[in-house]
């Protein structure tokens, strides 16, 4: 018996991951579909962490998650890019890589903010205000103080970390925002100039890839190209912290089932008897899990906003 079809989903730096039906067809699609989480910032303060262990730490995680057959990922954001590595390393472990999709995974050349972030957080802080989301403002505020926090030592983040390491958990536990955007200011500064360094000499996943991605990322296509010319990329609309609410998602859902829709058809891929009836009989494309009308927000408000790549 071929072992069932699964998932591998890395998400964006925060470490948030949204309903997972999204990536679904329909009801009746049995696919397995586990998140991956990141080491985290103990793990990253380590003396001598790098990129390399981090991406070793992750196809570890996949390789133990998904101990059989072939192994396909998905990543949002940075997750695309530590996807695209973390096949690569487990093909040359022999393991099978049945395809790659990244999600508006821009290229990221330093840790430090990207132009225009301002404006970023403030069209959000208002769009927020305009909608009275006043739960999400008061995280967003919060998220931001913790991250000026953290951005401040600048190349000093990790010897503070490790010197205040002790006394972390009880911040963490009077606010856990500070400790995930600990987490996502460390995983950023591993990751930037490690990806500038790997694109210099771009290696070819020797899998289907898929760029999901929004207008806003189109000027990175030239890079994805470059990296893997064989790479299919398809628009999708919304801004990179909207890619998950309900005006976006279901258009979201639509284009990830028809550009992953080889996934469902290898071995191990299973589905119900109602939906194998409908695939055998060429019958009407199966409606969204997740629609426009019932979809919620699940990108956290406070996330992404300055860095799209984050």
């Amino acid at each position: 018996m071929s072992p069932r079809a699964a998932i591998a989903f890395l998400p964006a730096a925060g470490g948030d991951a949204p309903d997972l039906n999204v990536f679904r067809n329909g009801p009746d699609d049995l696919i397995d579909i586990m998140v991956i989480d990141y080491p985290g910032w103990r793990r990253y303060i380590t003396e001598g962490y790098s990129a390399d262990a981090l991406i070793d730490d992750i196809a570890v995680k996949i390789a133990a998650t998904i101990p059989a057959g072939p192994i396909r990922i998905v990543g949002v954001s940075i997750g695309g890019h530590l996807g695209y590595a973390v096949g690569l390393r487990l093909q040359a472990q022999g393991r099978d890589i049945a395809g790659l999709c990244a999600i508006d995974s821009t290229m990221i050349e330093s840790s430090r903010p990207s132009p225009g972030w301002k404006r970023r957080a403030l069209e959000l802080a208002l769009e927020q205000l305009r909608g009275f989301r006043l739960g999400d403002l008061a995280r967003f505020m919060r998220s931001r103080l913790w991250r000026s926090l953290a951005r401040a030592p600048g190349d000093r983040l990790p010897w503070i970390a490790r010197r205040c390491s002790p006394g972390l958990p009880l911040l963490f536990a009077l606010d856990p925002i500070f400790e995930q955007e600990l987490s996502m200011r460390l995983l950023i500064r591993i990751v930037a100039p490690w990806m500038g360094s790997a694109d210099r000499n771009p290696v070819t996943l020797g899998a289907p890839t898929i760029l999901l991605r929004t207008g806003f990322a189109a000027e990175h296509d030239q890079a994805w190209r470059r990296r893997c010319p064989d790479i299919d990329i398809a628009d999708i609309p919304g801004k990179h912290h909207t890619l998950f609410d309900a005006e976006n998602v279901g258009a979201l859902h639509e284009r990830f089932v028809r550009a992953t829709s080889g996934w469902r058809k290898g071995p191990g891929v299973r589905s119900s008897s109602s939906q194998q009836h409908r695939d055998d009989d060429g019958g009407t494309p199966h409606v969204p899990l997740v629609s426009a009308e019932h979809a919620v927000a699940v990108t956290p408000p406070h996330e992404h906003v300055d860095r799209p790549h984050a």
